[in-house]
């Protein structure tokens, strides 16, 4: 495998990934809608075309994370991957927004639910890949797997890779300064929890739905100011 096999591409208002494997690429996530563009030019840019893509990873089914994957999955004819709690939701179309776990992020999430419903709403997909616990990447050519951490959403998801890298979803966000807890999440003690099963594995580079890619130091003292506050 390639030193660094991962690829960031800003798909809108969320971060998207390429994993380079040696049987091909596997995408995680898919962006807000209409953004298939930025990721077939991240793949022009790695000399790779989409139906390249063999297997889409949805860490948590949000607008915002799965808002072009209708359009990629039918141009890829990539199998979607989701966990078994968000299955429905990926098939209806929509979701509602998280909790909120500070004073701004709790009124925003009562605002939105009650004035901006629609806002939630994607093309549907029907996922071909439904998981639980934990799911190998070998047979995709990625020394990985998928780890299930929620907290953020119930089905939410993370991917491990070769032991150093991480890729989180929205388990742990970077939009401010020295705090990358985030501030959505319907269940904060899971969300605690799945912190611990990470922090578990080795990775020393992650990577969000939101923000810049940040090191374990800063993820440990992260860690150590949520669970002594």
């Amino acid at each position: 495998m390639v030193n660094n096999p991962i690829t960031s591409v800003s798909m809108g208002k969320s971060n998207s990934y390429l994993i380079q494997g040696t049987k091909g690429l596997i995408l995680v996530d898919a962006g807000v809608k209409n953004k298939s563009k930025n990721l077939i030019r991240a793949l022009d840019k790695l000399n790779a075309d989409i139906s390249e893509i063999k297997l889409i990873i949805i860490t948590h089914v949000h607008y915002d994370h799965v808002g072009s994957l209708n359009d990629i999955q039918k141009k890829s004819q990539a199998p979607v991957l989701v966990h078994k709690s968000e299955e429905k939701l990926l098939a209806l179309g929509a979701t509602e927004f998280p909790k909120g776990t500070a004073v701004f992020s709790k009124a925003i999430s009562k605002f939105a639910n009650r004035f901006l419903r629609s806002q939630g709403e994607f093309r549907n997909v029907k996922a071909d890949i439904i998981i639980e616990d934990s799911f190998k990447l070998s047979d995709y050519g990625v020394e990985g797997e998928i780890i299930h951490t929620p907290g953020h959403t119930e089905g939410s998801l993370s991917i491990i890779i070769d032991n150093k890298y991480c890729i989180v979803g929205d388990s742990l966000f970077n939009l401010f300064p020295n705090n990358l807890y985030p501030p959505f999440a319907n269940d904060e003690e899971e969300l605690l929890k799945s912190w611990r099963r990470i922090k578990e594995y080795q990775c020393q580079t992650y990577y969000p739905g939101h923000g810049r890619s940040f090191t374990r130091e800063e993820f440990e003292s992260s860690f150590i100011k949520v669970t002594n506050r």
